[in-house]
């Protein structure tokens, strides 16, 4: 696991979350053109989370 600058997706559909892991199964399936840096605004996804 490592630990990355902040994410979201700029997919309306998508959740409302952000990532800040590499290694996240939610994060990883964000396609490089809708991912944004930063949080958005939004809570941390619950993966990250998890990971510390």
């Amino acid at each position: 696991m490592s630990k990355v600058s902040s994410y979201h997706s700029s997919n309306p559909s998508d959740p409302d979350v952000y990532h800040d892991h590499s290694d996240c199964p939610t994060g990883q399936q964000i396609p490089a053109a809708n991912r944004v840096s930063g949080t958005g605004g939004y809570r941390r996804c619950k993966q990250c989370t998890d990971k510390g």
